[in-house]
């Protein structure tokens, strides 16, 4: 059992922590909020993730997990240190490092060697190399080696890709603190990338940026498609049929990438080629195509509607995916404040977040699907929640005064939406009427 020390407890910390102890180790975590620090000793993570509250109280009772605002106790007996802050984003995709200097800062301050100091936050290239030149500037006594160790979760998956991830990267430039960090996954089944500082934190952005390319993909041959009269999904099954690309290729038509993850490793990308006088046709057009998505969306509603003043718009979904209950980023609130700026009222329904938050001030939040979509104009599937697969579109149908159901994520059954007497809009999809005038056409 390594003895092992963790500062940063928002999504990543939490799973982190929960994660390292779940694999044996003693977890000793910080945060500079006390508060979030009284709430994780209470078992109440910070943010709603599938089975964190109880993988929390587990290791805590089993005494492997422990959470202290006093990072002198935490760091005291470390023999190695995460720092595993979520990497503030704005609202051009611009990162925040201050709280990592800062932690590495506390390090130097109360850190005693040997240690290993194992970065988990996601940080633009050559971060790692300017913070370990910082640190043994700053503190010359302190024994340590520094590995970048990117973090790979997904919301609402991330107890699961922390403990069954499909890779570990692993940046360092000495290997025997490559080796300390693998003795910690003991137990884990999977392959390991070793490499440098700045190649680890290269694949960190790349890996994202090619994620988030093949989502802007995805949705300009959706958009293609919907003129030609195509289906995207079968278009989509013959991509990912081809084993040059595969079955798990992120090639999804929707409302492009948010939550900031995405976004933040592309215009890591782009500031890098800013700095060094190269231009980035590719990583601009990514971007730009992703841009547009929301307002195609808004375009469409407002002349299926004839307009959009004075009508009543529904959202099915709040959160920035199914899974969680963040709202940061949230597609479904761009979409509100853009179909407010033309004069719709705006009505939501999301099934976890269950009362007001800052975020939903300007929106009637409903307490129920039914309520959302009462005397609605159109009705907006935003975020794919497995519960509104379950929904009864028919009843949900007599709710509407216009049924107009647009389907952000191709999540519904179009065919039975149909069915039950929807005009479904879906992205890509042919809608019926375009289906029916080619047949005629054609005979």
């Amino acid at each position: 059992m390594a003895r092992v020390a963790l500062i940063g407890l928002w999504h990543l910390g939490t799973v982190a922590a929960a994660g390292l102890a779940r694999l044996g180790h003693s977890v000793h975590a910080t945060d500079p909020d006390a508060d979030t620090v009284r709430r994780l000793q209470h078992h109440e993570p910070p943010l709603y993730e599938p089975g964190l509250a109880e993988a929390l109280s587990l290791q805590a009772a089993a005494g492997r997990l422990l959470f202290d605002s006093d990072a002198c106790s935490v760091f005291s007996r470390a023999e190695y240190i995460f720092i595993t802050f979520d990497t503030p984003v704005d609202e051009n995709d611009q990162c925040d490092l201050s709280p990592i200097f800062t932690a590495f800062d506390t390090v130097a301050l109360n850190a005693s060697g040997p240690v290993t100091i194992v970065l988990m936050s996601q940080v633009p290239v050559g971060t790692c190399r300017t913070l370990d030149a910082q640190l043994r500037a700053r503190a010359p006594h302190l024994d340590f080696h520094l590995v970048y160790h990117p973090e790979n979760l997904r919301l609402g998956e991330a107890l699961r890709t922390f403990l069954l991830p499909d890779f570990l990267v692993v940046g360092t430039e000495l290997p025997t603190a490559a080796d300390r960090l693998i003795s910690l996954y003991t137990g884990v089944d999977t392959s390991v990338l070793r490499m440098t500082w700045e190649s680890a934190e290269m694949a960190k952005h790349a890996l994202n940026t090619f994620l988030a390319t093949s989502i802007s993909f995805a949705n300009e041959i959706a958009d293609l498609a919907e003129l030609a009269a195509a289906d995207v999904r079968d278009v989509v099954r013959v991509l990912r049929a081809d084993r040059r690309i595969g079955p798990r290729a992120f090639l999804s038509p929707g409302p492009g990438f948010s939550g900031g993850t995405l976004g933040r490793d592309v215009q890591a990308l782009r500031n890098l080629a800013r700095r060094r006088g190269l231009s980035t046709p590719q990583l601009d057009a990514t971007l730009a195509v992703n841009q547009g998505r929301l307002v195609r969306v808004v375009n469409q509603i407002a002349q299926a509607c004839a307009g959009l003043r004075g009508r009543r718009v529904a959202l099915l979904g709040l959160t920035y995916k199914p899974g969680t209950d963040t709202l940061r980023r949230s597609h479904a609130l761009t979409l509100a404040t853009l179909l407010r700026d033309q004069g719709a009222e705006v009505a939501a329904f999301d099934p976890r977040i269950t009362s007001p938050r800052p975020e939903t001030r300007d929106l009637f939040l409903a307490a129920s699907p039914q309520q959302a979509v009462s005397d609605a104009d159109a009705t907006i599937l935003c975020t794919p929640w497995p519960e509104f697969q379950q929904l009864d579109l028919a009843a949900l149908r007599s709710d509407v005064r216009r049924p107009l159901l647009f389907d952000c994520h191709n999540f519904l059954d179009d065919a039975a939406a149909r069915r039950a007497g929807w005009d479904y809009w879906g992205v890509g999809i042919p809608r019926s009427a375009i289906r029916a005038e080619r047949k005629g056409a054609g005979g």
